[in-house]
C-alpha cells in the first residue's frame, strides 16, 4: 500500500505543529503509544550477552563500503532511555552519525528476542529532514541467540514524513531467518568465531536482502546487502 499526501494539505500540519526544527506530529495530532509486537525486556545483567546491546554509553565504529558514496566511517552511540517524540512512551535512543547524515532511532528489546524501532529521525546540518514511524514497531535486529532455521515474519505500515510536507505510507513485510550459528567472520576489529548469521528478506521486493553477523556481548560486526558495513572498533558498556 502506498499513499502520498500532497504538500498543500501537509503544509497546514507543518505550520501548526512545527517547532524547534521538528517535523509535525501525525494525523491525530495527539500523543499515542506505538503498538509493540511483544512485551519490553526489563534491564538485567544478562543484557551483557545481547546480540544488540542497548546499554547507555556503548559505542561502535563501522567502515562503510557504499556503491554510490564510496568508503567512509559510521559511528553509533547508545544515548540511553529518552521520551519518544509525539508519544507518551520511553525507549532507548541510539544515535548514528555518518558524513552525509545523522540518524536518531528509538529502540526497545522485546521478550520474544527481537529489538524493534519505534521512531527514526534523519538529520542534516542539525535539522530534521525526515521522520519515519511504524505500526506495529518494526524489527531492527535480534537480541537473543536463536537456533538454526529460526524465523520471524512481520507485516508493518511505515509512515514517512519529509520536511517538504510530503507524507508517504507503505505496507512492508519482513522475514528474518537464522542461517548459521558459531560462524567465523573477520572484520577490521578482528576475527570472531561465535557469530550468528541472520538474513532479513523483503518478499515484496527483490534485491533488498540483508545479511547480519551478530556476536553476543558485542552486537553487529558485519552487514552485507545494499552496502557493506564492517566493525572497526567497539566499546560496549555492561
Amino acid at each position: 500500500m502506498k499513499r502520498a499526501i500532497l504538500a498543500a494539505l501537509a503544509a497546514v500540519v507543518w505550520l501548526g505543529g512545527c517547532g524547534g526544527g521538528s517535523l509535525p506530529p501525525g494525523d491525530g495530532q495527539t500523543p499515542s503509544n506505538p503498538e509493540l509486537p511483544g512485551s519490553p525486556v526489563q534491564p538485567s545483567p544478562e543484557t551483557s550477552l545481547s546480540l544488540w546491546p542497548l546499554t547507555t554509553g556503548s559505542a561502535w565504529t563501522y567502515r562503510i563500503t557504499d556503491p554510490t558514496r564510496g568508503i567512509f566511517d559510521k559511528t553509533v552511540e547508545v544515548l540511553g532511555p529518552q521520551p519518544v517524540p509525539e508519544t507518551t512512551n520511553t525507549a532507548i535512543l541510539v544515535r548514528s552519525v555518518q558524513p552525509h547524515l545523522e540518524e536518531h532511532s528509538w529502540q526497545l528489546e522485546l521478550q520474544n528476542g527481537t529489538v524493534v524501532r519505534l521512531r527514526e529521525e534523519d538529520l542534516k546540518a542539525g535539522a530534521i529532514v525526515r521522520v519515519t514511524t511504524w505500526s506495529p514497531a518494526t524489527v531492527k535486529s535480534l537480541a537473543q541467540a536463536q537456533q538454526l532455521d529460526w524465523s520471524y515474519s512481520s507485516t508493518i505500515r511505515e509512515l514517512t514524513r519529509q520536511d517538504d510536507g510530503l507524507v508517504e505510507e507503505k505496507e512492508r513485510t519482513y522475514v528474518w531467518r537464522v542461517l548459521a550459528v558459531n560462524e567465523t567472520v573477520t572484520v577490521p576489529a578482528g576475527t570472531f568465531t561465535n557469530a550468528i548469521k541472520v538474513q532479513r528478506d523483503r518478499p515484496d521486493k527483490e534485491g533488498k536482502e540483508r545479511l547480519y553477523w551478530l556476536v553476543p556481548g558485542i552486537g553487529k560486526v558485519k552487514e552485507d546487502g545494499e552496502r557493506l558495513e564492517e566493525l572497526v572498533s567497539h566499546d560496549v558498556k555492561k
